[in-house]
């Protein structure tokens, strides 16, 4: 993973605890009233030995979101939820009953809390590009979720995000590396909606 490339691993006594990193960027991550990220999405498959990586945006406001990743467009106002695949001009229009908090069913979950359901261990601070890092592992609770670690990489100076790692206990991971990250912007409702009557053609999946 190229946030990892020649990096410097720094430890000391009086490095920061896990859990006050964690609350830390929680803290900040929700004190956001809007998000925008720029990004790259990393399937990693240990057991076949192959990765595929995808770029991908990001933008959300409250419980709504836009998510454009794998030639798929997806809307979420808060109720309604628009999959829109441009290749083949086809939307699918359901309204989620509940969400497991998976990236593609929630991906605004990445930059919510981690504070609570997980132990935190502090694995370092690291200076990449003259800029440094903290990088701290999460252990879940709950044994029965997908995943044994969430591995996040954020920046020591303002506590934005670079990098967050879901370590699979089939051997199969996913990582977001962020290369551009911006809060507090102005985005409108009606970027979280989709309307399929300014799509000539378009075959429309009615799953309400």
């Amino acid at each position: 993973m190229s946030v990892l490339v020649g990096s410097t691993m720094l430890f000391a006594q009086t490095a920061p605890l896990g859990k006050d990193l964690v609350k830390g960027f929680s803290e900040k991550m929700q004190a956001y009233e809007s998000i925008k990220a720029e990004f790259t999405f990393t399937l990693e498959n240990l057991q076949e030995g192959f990765s595929d990586t995808h770029k991908g945006n990001l933008k959300f406001k409250g419980k709504s979101y836009f998510l454009e990743l794998m030639g798929m467009q997806v809307y979420f106002d808060g109720k309604t939820k628009w999959q829109y695949i441009p290749e083949a001009n086809e939307v699918t229009i359901s309204e989620p009953t509940s969400l497991d908090g998976g990236f593609f069913d929630d991906p605004t979950q990445i930059f919510r809390s981690y504070e609570q359901d997980f132990k935190s261990k502090f694995m370092g601070e690291k200076i990449e590009k003259k800029v440094s890092l903290y990088e701290v592992d999460l252990y879940p609770e709950d044994i029965s979720v997908p995943y044994s670690i969430i591995k996040i990489i954020f920046k020591k100076q303002n506590l934005e995000p670079v990098s967050i790692k879901y370590q699979g206990k089939d051997g199969i991971n996913y990582i977001i590396d962020v290369k551009a990250f911006s809060g507090n912007q102005n985005l409108k409702d009606n970027e979280f909606t989709f309307t399929p009557a300014e799509h000539k053609g378009i075959v429309i999946v009615d799953m309400l």
